[in-house]
């Protein structure tokens, strides 16, 4: 009896040491006790107007005038007057190819067309005699009717010697090729000696002065650019400026690109590097006089660069960084050009933005600013 209360002892001395050894345990890993380490971000502030640099498109210089010429007739050439990079005017012989054979069958059509002439003079004058006699009634009505067919036959047959005529003189013309404008000349097919026929290119002719620009300008920016404005642009790779003047908007939108064909003409101003524009040249417009307006001015928005916002259409969200933590912001966007977004609603000018709305934060995550 004795022994059993002396181990009920035991036991409950032992149970005690262990709860008195629990008030004195380890504090919590210090690890959970160490605040979140900060996440380095670039941050800006939206921009309450596009730069100028950013209003600017790629485009490409081609000639308003330029053409294929081609033989509008067939034999050999006799004579090739100019070369390429020779400048032409307007009704200039280029070339000329052997008329032998169109000069005698235009022979041939000018003394039919004599002949047919003769008859017809001869009939007029049978016609005539019958109508008087008839009139007076001295003349058979068959005989009067002989007269009259003899007449229109007579008059269709100069008729279709005529056409063969013009048509004799028209192959002879066509013998000789001549400048439809002023140009240059960019290529050159055939020498002389060539057999060429109707539809054979002979010559490659631009007008190097009549020059226009074609640049495709994102869809949500074409309506602020407006018919008759006035465009700077320079010439790639030179930088030579020159200035151009919009005459056309597109009237559809490419499908792949979201874009807009503008055509400008570009204005005779020599460029004060003493570059030549040439037709082909890559250049670079820039719009951003074209679209300034009052209107534009007082348009509510901010601009962000595209990385800066993750949006599905016109709905999305931002990072901004608020006592130096990140909060989600849902605003609504429109996309204004590539790489750039608007802000019309729920984001303030004075915010500053995580550059990039990629990066796996959350609600309250610290944040450090870094350049």
């Amino acid at each position: 009896m004795k022994t059993f209360v002396k181990s009920a002892v035991v036991a409950v001395a032992v149970v005690a040491a262990g709860c008195g050894g629990g008030s004195k345990a380890a504090p919590p890993p210090q690890a959970a006790q160490v605040a979140q380490k900060p996440v380095g971000v670039r941050a800006l502030t939206p921009a309450t107007q596009l730069e100028a640099n950013v209003l600017q498109a790629t485009g490409s210089v081609r000639s308003k005038q330029e053409a294929t010429l081609s033989a509008q007739g067939s034999g050999t050439l006799t004579r090739v007057h100019v070369k390429v990079g020779a400048r032409v005017k307007r009704g200039q012989v280029l070339a000329q190819l052997d008329t032998s054979n169109a000069r005698i069958a235009a022979d041939q059509a000018r003394a039919a067309k004599a002949a047919a002439d003769a008859t017809l003079d001869g009939a007029t004058g049978e016609v005539e005699r019958a109508r008087a006699l008839a009139q007076a009634g001295s003349l058979a009505r068959a005989s009067l009717d002989k007269a009259e067919v003899g007449y229109r036959q007579a008059q269709a047959q100069a008729a279709q010697a005529a056409a063969a005529f013009a048509n004799a003189q028209e192959n002879l013309r066509d013998a000789t090729l001549t400048a439809p404008f002023d140009g240059v000349i960019t290529s050159r097919n055939r020498n002389e000696g060539d057999y060429v026929s109707p539809g054979t290119a002979i010559f490659g002719l631009v007008n190097t002065q009549e020059l226009e620009v074609r640049a495709p300008v994102p869809e949500a920016f074409v309506d602020r650019v407006k018919v008759g404005s006035v465009v700077k642009g320079t010439i790639n790779p030179s930088g030579a400026p020159f200035e151009a003047r919009v005459t056309s908007l597109g009237a559809t939108i490419d499908q792949q690109t979201r874009t807009v064909e503008v055509l400008a003409d570009v204005l005779p101003v020599q460029s004060a590097g003493g570059v030549q524009l040439r037709a082909g040249a890559l250049v670079e417009i820039d719009f951003s006089a074209a679209a300034s307006s009052e209107s534009e001015q007082g348009q509510a928005g901010l601009f962000l660069p595209s990385q800066a916002v993750q949006a599905q259409g016109q709905q999305g969200f931002v990072w901004v960084v608020q006592d130096g933590k990140a909060q989600r912001r849902d605003v609504k966007v429109e996309r204004v050009l590539p790489g750039f977004v608007r802000v019309v609603h729920g984001l303030e000018p004075q915010e500053r933005v995580v550059a990039d709305a990629s990066m796996p934060l959350q609600n309250g995550t610290a944040l450090q600013v870094v350049q």
